[in-house]
């Protein structure tokens, strides 16, 4: 059957993510979001952001020294570090997928009107513990087919996660660097493989969260659609914003009258 856009009904679930640097004010955005939240948090500073806030959560992290200490050589003659991997399991990963698909599974998220994630980059760096691990190289750097499968799990994740009838904010990262020949430099998300491109198309909204703070003033913004250089991947679904549009969040006792909220109630 033919449609007519003019008919159409505007989705009523925002699917944000909010990338940018350590300190941008991506973490706290999360107390602005209205109405009910919960989120799931792998950043071991994000609970810092969120305390006191009307906020449920769960903390999603690796146990203490979770980590081997094998170093790989690169130049020629360089001693092979032989030693054995730690035997130490990393189970971040897989117990959080089966804790999400129990959760799903027994309308746990019909509960909370945001869902939140922060941030995506650690988890994604869970992926590749449990990865690493499963191919006996927990500890050592990651191969070109560790990409591209963690990358694809992660797609699935963002992807099956916005299928449920519930806003979703995601925090992130960016990696920037420059060419060596061409002396080109380019910004992407701090994603693995495919999910650098299936990712944000599964996204309502991709913002750059920025600090512009200074000695007299304490300001944060982010920035709604892509500039000449840098991220390319920057959009926004809501009408008429501005290409930065101001987030601080003024007074913490009432943040939903700032940051996200004022985005989405047209400001």
């Amino acid at each position: 059957m033919v449609h007519n856009a003019k008919d159409a009904e505007v989705p009523t679930y925002e699917n944000i993510l909010v990338v940018g640097d350590a300190g941008s004010g991506k973490s706290t955005l999360i107390r602005s979001l209205p109405g009910e939240k919960f989120a799931f948090i792998f950043d071991p500073n994000g609970l810092r952001a969120l305390q006191g806030a009307d906020v449920d959560y769960e903390e999603w992290l690796p146990e203490a020294l979770e980590i081997d200490a094998t170093i790989k050589g690169f130049n020629k003659g360089a001693k092979p570090d032989d030693r054995p991997a730690d035997t130490r399991e990393p189970r971040v990963y897989v117990d959080f997928i089966e804790s999400l698909v129990s959760k799903s599974k027994e309308g746990f998220f019909t509960h909370y009107d945001w869902v939140c994630f922060d941030s995506i980059t650690l988890l994604q760096k869970a992926c590749h513990d449990r990865q690493s691990y499963i191919n006996n190289r927990y500890g050592k750097p990651e191969d070109i087919a560790d990409y591209r499968i963690v990358g694809s799990k992660v797609s699935d994740l963002v992807r099956s996660s916005c299928s449920e009838k519930v806003n979703i904010y995601m925090t992130g990262h960016i990696d920037t660097w420059q060419d060596d020949k061409t002396k080109v430099i380019t910004t992407q998300l701090a994603l693995s493989g495919s999910a650098k491109k299936q990712v944000p198309l599964t996204m309502s909204n991709i913002w750059r969260a920025e600090c512009q703070s200074t000695e007299k003033q304490v300001k944060y913004v982010v920035q709604t659609r892509p500039a000449d250089r840098g991220l390319q991947t920057i959009r926004s679904s809501i009408r008429g914003m501005e290409m930065f549009e101001e987030v601080t969040i003024r007074d913490f006792n009432k943040p939903e009258e700032s940051g996200v909220a004022r985005l989405l109630n047209g400001k």
